[in-house]
């Protein structure tokens, strides 16, 4: 590593630390229904076809957004609509209209099963402006992996619609890699390139929700290095941008070479979410006993400004292995969804786990 390489890296934890101070507000989910029309093996959500429960109601996501935009520029705050599926949501287009509406640029993780010229229209006319579409590997691991035949098919025509109507600022494709997949990333990025895609993120199954059942999905120490070598091959490519979105801390020797930024979880820092039950937490896929209130009985902003502090200082952390890690001050814990509450110690150290480091 370069001097100036070492000299910037030395400046990361100090800008962490600012940002958490400042705890700015960039990035906003909801997560509007836990039903979904695939039933993906590592879904982190645990979500299937009729859960039973209830959607968060529309008038709840708008009543947060005002709340927000009154002591906020909305311009500055992208909302994405998740789930489950965001498209098996009611007149999630309509909701869309009334986001753009109040100046809030917004978009959806969708596995773009149900998408169609319809419905591709319905997202340009109500402002919609950004979209992550799954696809996670060549047909038939795609459609193992999500549980339903013919999803891989859906999820190309859901991309090839949305970069072919050019009304979206930002379009990428998200990938989960694993042990079925591992050795077609080139074929997949070829794929992508075809479809005119530029932007494209890799990331890894973390053991949480449904995903703790398969085991074998999981990459042993030695398929995730090959990983981190693929991606970094891919990386050089010029005909789209390829980069490992935030799994974990991976160490000094590996961070730039297969992201852009060093690695930084913003759970709760820039990042917040709203579950189905309204429950305000700092991402989707955290462990939902770190709720920090409830939008039915709160106000999202007053939780924002006061509570959090379990996600902004995380020195009661560094405890069992990362108490006397050399790699506390960049890792702080590695992401906070992998942390295990009940063990009080993070499920997955990719550093150590995956021998990234001596």
């Amino acid at each position: 590593m370069s001097l100036t390489s070492n000299i910037k890296r030395s400046l990361v934890p100090l800008y962490q630390q600012h940002a958490r101070k400042l705890h700015e507000l960039t990035y906003l989910f909801f997560e509007l229904t836990n039903e979904c029309n695939l039933t993906c093996l590592h879904c982190g959500s645990d979500c299937i076809k009729d859960s039973g429960v209830p959607n968060l109601p529309a008038e709840k996501v708008l009543g947060v957004l005002g709340d927000i935009k009154s002591k906020n520029d909305s311009h500055k705050i992208s909302v994405v609509l998740s789930g489950g599926e965001p498209l098996c949501y009611p007149n999630v287009f309509q909701l869309g209209r009334q986001i753009t509406g109040l100046e809030f640029p917004w978009g959806m993780v969708t596995n773009g099963y149900a998408w169609n010229q319809k419905r591709v229209r319905q997202a340009k006319e109500s402002g919609m402006c950004s979209a992550t579409v799954s696809l996670d590997g060549l047909a038939d691991t795609h459609d193992w992996l999500r549980g339903r035949q013919g999803s891989y098919n859906k999820a190309v025509n859901a991309i090839s619609l949305l970069i072919d109507e050019n009304f979206l600022q930002a379009i990428d494709v998200i990938t989960c890699a694993n042990r079925r997949n591992l050795n077609q990333l080139e074929a997949i990025a070829d794929k992508l390139v075809a479809l005119g895609l530029k932007e494209w993120r890799i990331f890894t199954i973390s053991p949480i929700g449904r995903a703790t059942e398969f085991s074998d999905l999981f990459l042993s120490p030695s398929e995730y290095n090959h990983l981190l070598t693929t991606i970094r091959r891919l990386r050089e490519r010029s005909d789209i941008a390829v980069r490992l979105s935030e799994s974990g801390y991976l160490g000094k020797h590996h961070e730039l070479d297969v992201r852009d930024q060093y690695f930084f979880c913003r759970a709760g820092i820039s990042v917040a979410g709203v579950m189905v039950n309204g429950d305000i937490l700092a991402c989707p896929n955290i462990d939902r006993r770190f709720r920090q209130g409830n939008i039915h009985q709160d106000s999202f902003m007053d939780v924002w400004e006061h509570k959090y502090q379990v996600f902004r200082d995380r020195a009661w952390m560094r405890v069992g292995r990362c108490k006397d890690c050399g790699e506390w001050r960049n890792c702080q814990g590695n992401s906070f969804h992998l942390w295990n509450l009940d063990k009080n110690e993070p499920k997955l150290c990719h550093c150590r786990d995956y021998e990234l480091i001596a």
